[in-house]
Parts: structure tokens; C-alpha cells; sequence
């Protein structure tokens, strides 16, 4: 029995020890630890988004890197040449719904002391409409050792908000953000011409300090036969749609304003919904009813309506009167006869 026990202890504890092992291993291959050669190359990597719908312009983003100290060092850190770090390019369209990852390489210095390294690496906000840039550091840690009189690069680790990333985890993060604005027309009432063509104007605002490298697009309508044009951001666009017709303005940056407005004939009655509104990752929609009624001609005047009724009326009158005399006279040549 007591050999049991024991056979069950050492078992338990081989179970643990293994656990251990393979929690503490997990946790070191999860983390992005690179160990590069003295004065080699490390990378981290940053993502690029789509939010909504829309075409990304070119962006290449850039990266600043600044000294944050030195532990157990046996160098001043202000006398360590500094790492440089690369940039991101991205072409037009880079920016997708799943996320285009890219590597950054940092060229690190040759280190001539031992010690741990800490340098703060953030991003440059650049001027791209729609583009959302990166404010939060990420920490670079180089861990630079003595092995037997020679200076090695032991580990190079990346931390964000405190948590060490991992092997495949994003270092900086961006998105750009666009959707389209749609603008219908309807015709209603029982005078609406429905095959008439109403103008419209579209006029977009851009965000001040904000560069728009690539045009918004407009489809749709009956008159453009479908043939897609180029609108000008912060501008004016004149079109027209008549009953059922339907365009679209596609690749607005969030943080863009439209007002849409239409010259509406005096005979119509005009409604419209979301004729004004701010770009953001949900596409917009503005509808705009003409109704026009009136009266139908049915050649009776309406000033003459009372004398008609009257007229009616008598005639009315007389046909029971009519009537009446007709039986009564069929009544008396029945007497008669019998």
C-alpha cells in the first residue's frame, strides 16, 4: 500500500514539474524574443486596416526612436550610438478588411558594454485623410552580455502598454476608414413626372490639415448611363436623377462632410432624409421624394355645383311625381274594367 502511495506521489509531482515546463515554455515562445547578432537587425511588425469601404491611398509610415536608459551597464547610455528603425510602405489598396501586416527592421548599434538597453520607439502622425495613426510606445529592450570577453546580443524583446508582445502580434496599428454616400430620388403623386429629371448639387468638406492624395468616385444615375467620374473633395458636383434613379459617391474618408441639395421646382412638394451628415466607417444614404398632386378635370365646375344638385333634385322630384300619376291612372282603368 505504501509503495502505491508513493508510486502515486512521484507521480503527481512528474505531472506537475511537466505542467510547469510547459506553461513557462509557452509563455517564452508566445513572446517576441529575438537574439540577433552585435550591431545585426531585429524586426517588429505593424498592421494596416480597412474599416468600411473604400480604397486606401500610398502610405509610407515613419517611426522616431529615442534613448530611455541603460540597467546594469558599464557605459553611460547617452555614449551608445543609437538603433535606427525603417519604415512601412504600403501601396495603394493596402489597407485590408483582414489587416496587411509588414515588418519594420530596426539596424541595431555595435554595443561595446554589457547591460540592458531601453529605447522608446513611437510613430509620426502623418496627414493622410482617413487614416487613423498609432499615439501609444512600444519599448525596445536590448540585453547585451559579456561571453568570454566578447559582447553578444543575449535578447531583444518589444513591450507595449507593459505586456511583452508576441511572435505574431502587431507592434503599431493603423486603419484607414471611407464608405460611400448614396443619393436616391423618388416621384410620387398622382401629377409626378416620372420621367423628369430633377438637378441636384453635392458639395464635400474635408477636414482641414488633412491631405486627399486620391479622388472620391460617383456611379449611377440614368443620365451617366453608369460611367464612373471623379469628384473633387472640398468642391462642388452637379448631376441629375429622375424617379428610381440612384448615385453614388465611393471613397470618402471618415471625417469628411457632405451637403446635398436640389433644385426643386415650384409645382413640387419636396421631402429629404439625411441630405447632410459627417463620413465615418458606416455608409450614408440621402433620399429625396418630389410629390406633386393636384385635381383631376372632369368638366364639372364646382361653382356650379349647387344649382346642379337643385337641378337634380327637381328632376328627381318630378320622375316620382311621374311615376306616382302612371299607377294611379293603371289603377282607375282597372276600376273601370271590373
Amino acid at each position: 500500500m505504501k509503495r502505491v502511495k508513493r508510486l502515486f506521489a512521484c507521480l503527481l509531482a512528474l505531472t506537475m514539474m511537466l505542467g510547469l515546463s510547459a506553461t513557462a515554455f509557452a509563455t517564452e515562445t508566445a513572446e517576441k524574443v529575438q537574439t540577433p547578432a552585435n550591431g545585426g537587425t531585429v524586426t517588429f511588425e505593424k498592421e494596416y486596416k480597412l474599416v468600411g469601404e473604400g480604397i486606401s491611398p500610398a502610405e509610407t509610415f515613419e517611426f522616431n526612436i529615442a534613448k530611455a536608459g541603460v540597467e546594469n551597464g558599464g557605459v553611460d547610455a547617452e555614449k551608445q550610438d543609437m538603433p535606427t528603425v525603417g519604415t512601412a510602405a504600403y501601396a495603394q489598396n493596402g489597407a485590408t478588411t483582414a489587416g496587411n501586416k509588414k515588418e519594420v527592421t530596426v539596424a541595431l548599434p555595435t554595443y561595446t558594454s554589457v547591460g540592458v538597453y531601453s529605447y522608446i520607439i513611437t510613430e509620426k502622425t502623418g496627414t493622410t485623410a482617413g487614416v487613423a495613426y498609432d499615439s501609444k510606445s512600444v519599448t525596445m529592450k536590448v540585453t547585451a552580455v559579456d561571453n568570454n570577453g566578447t559582447i553578444e546580443i543575449a535578447a531583444v524583446s518589444f513591450t507595449k502598454a507593459g505586456k511583452k508582445l508576441a511572435d505574431n502580434e502587431a507592434a503599431f496599428n493603423n486603419t484607414y476608414t471611407a464608405n460611400k454616400l448614396s443619393i436616391s430620388k423618388t416621384v410620387a403623386g398622382n401629377l409626378g413626372d416620372k420621367s423628369k429629371y430633377f438637378d441636384f448639387t453635392v458639395t464635400l468638406t474635408g477636414k482641414e490639415g488633412e491631405e486627399y492624395s486620391l479622388p472620391a468616385t460617383i456611379t449611377g444615375g440614368s443620365d451617366k448611363s453608369g460611367k464612373k467620374e471623379n469628384v473633387a473633395i472640398s468642391g462642388t458636383t452637379t448631376f441629375k436623377l429622375k424617379h428610381g434613379d440612384t448615385i453614388t459617391i465611393e471613397n470618402l474618408p471618415a471625417g469628411v462632410s457632405y451637403k446635398v441639395e436640389e433644385a426643386t421646382p415650384s409645382d413640387y412638394t419636396m421631402n429629404a432624409t439625411g441630405q447632410e451628415g459627417t463620413m465615418d466607417a458606416e455608409a450614408k444614404t440621402a433620399a429625396f421624394t418630389n410629390t406633386k398632386t393636384g385635381d383631376i378635370d372632369t368638366g364639372v365646375y364646382l361653382d356650379n355645383l349647387p344649382y346642379i344638385l337643385v337641378f337634380a333634385g327637381v328632376l328627381a322630384i318630378a320622375a316620382v311625381f311621374i311615376v306616382r300619376r302612371r299607377r294611379s291612372k293603371t289603377n282607375y282603368q282597372k276600376n273601370i274594367i271590373i
